[in-house]
């Protein structure tokens, strides 16, 4: 007799050693593989957060030249317009060929959300038909324009009117002072953020040295000169500090710093060892190598040296009899918009002179001018000069009674 045997047992054992198997080396290798996927996306994400913000500037095409660009930075290109892709603080260098019979005219750098306000650029010769036009990519998307004009041709020869041909010349644009600018770079145009601008800078130079009077020991400076000198002074994060020197002499040189936040320079002479004398006649005519004048000062005989000390500008003096005791006084960093202010350089080394003086204070005084502000409405100015000997002194300075008012030591 056929009797029917139960199987079921042995079905669950099978299907039990299965879901073990599978326990045993499928899960680890499943949750391995979710580690490594949650792993990629934090790293994805670490990287989305930390990558640095790219720009876009566009040029507009012309007709009237070719625009070479480094082909990195290439983004689109198509008829009318180039755009680029530019990480901030990047110096970019366009290289532009006006056609035969134009002329480079004028470089426009613009903030594509704010027309008025404009990027600075150096434009230099790279060839005898090409320019170099150098910029700091800001943290903004920004639009670039060239503008050409037409070469002039040179007239006919015309026979027996020179004054008519002098009529016909070109007129060229000047430079502030007349002045003629060298040395600048690459690395220099990123040392000022991008800001320099070179007309503004030998504009200040010219008003701080006041190259204009034939009073001044700058009067017949024509060239000027970035030196390779470095600064080892203090520095600020702030400011930019630059040796220049004047007519091709290395040695004839002026500290140009340059407040990034003001947008303003101030200079200073290198220090060197002050001029004294052991007796004072009665009145001094002893004038700087670099120019200068001699006045009474009240009781006592001071001399404005023109920075002999070191400043560009300063006095020194003695008392009122023979003396073998010499005081020499210089205040460097003093803004040149400041002095402006309060009615010159003069006045203002004068009054602070007199102030040591009466103080009692001799020997070698080096002050600097550490902070100062102006206040228009109320037409007066306050500041604070920190000397050398561990004192500083303060002062104020009212336009409308046009006097100073000196406090500490």
């Amino acid at each position: 007799m056929y009797k029917k045997k139960n199987r079921k047992p042995l079905f669950f054992t099978i299907a039990a050693l299965v879901l073990i198997i599978l326990i045993a080396f499928g899960l680890p290798a499943f949750l391995k593989y979710r580690s490594a996927g949650n792993v990629a996306e934090t790293e994805s994400e670490i990287e989305t957060e930390t990558e640095i913000p790219i720009y876009e500037a566009m040029i507009h095409k012309t007709d009237a030249g070719r625009i070479e660009i480094d082909s990195s930075l290439l983004k689109e290109d198509t008829d009318t317009e180039t755009r680029l892709s530019i990480r901030p603080g990047t110096l970019v260098t366009l290289t532009v060929t006006p056609k035969k019979q134009k002329l480079l005219d004028s470089v426009q750098i613009v903030d594509a959300q704010d027309f008025t306000h404009t990027i600075q650029s150096i434009i230099s010769d790279a060839s005898d038909s090409s320019y170099n036009v150098d910029f700091s990519m800001p943290e903004n998307d920004i639009i670039i324009n060239f503008r050409f004009k037409d070469k002039e041709t040179d007239p006919e020869p015309i026979l027996f009117t020179t004054e008519a041909a002098h009529e016909t010349e070109p007129e060229t644009e000047k430079t502030p002072y007349g002045l003629t600018l060298h040395g600048i770079t690459a690395d220099l145009i990123m040392e000022f953020n991008g800001q320099f601008d070179d007309r503004a800078f030998l504009q200040q130079l010219g008003d701080a040295l006041h190259m204009d009077s034939v009073r001044s020991g700058y009067y017949k400076v024509t060239d000027v000169t970035f030196s390779n000198e470095a600064y080892t002074g203090e520095k600020d994060s702030d400011k930019v500090y630059k040796y220049i020197y004047f007519n091709e002499d290395p040695d004839w040189k002026v500290l140009a710093t340059y407040y990034l936040r003001d947008d303003a320079y101030v200079f200073t002479e290198p220090a060197i060892e002050p001029v004294t004398q052991e007796t004072q006649p009665e009145t001094i005519n002893q004038t700087a190598n670099n120019g200068g004048y001699s006045s009474q000062m009240g009781a006592g005989t001071s001399t404005y040296t023109s920075g002999t000390s070191g400043s560009l500008g300063g006095y020194s003096g003695g008392g009122q009899t023979v003396s073998t005791t010499t005081t020499t006084f210089d205040i460097m960093e003093v803004s040149t918009t400041f002095l402006s202010f309060v009615g010159g350089q003069e006045k203002f080394y004068d009054g602070a002179f007199q102030y040591l003086l009466s103080k009692g204070l001799t020997g070698n005084i080096i002050g600097t001018m550490s902070s100062y502000e102006i206040d228009p409405k109320n037409q007066t100015a306050t500041f604070r000069i920190t000397l050398n000997t561990g004192g500083s002194i303060n002062g104020t300075y009212s336009k409308k009674k046009d006097n100073y008012s000196f406090s500490g030591l």
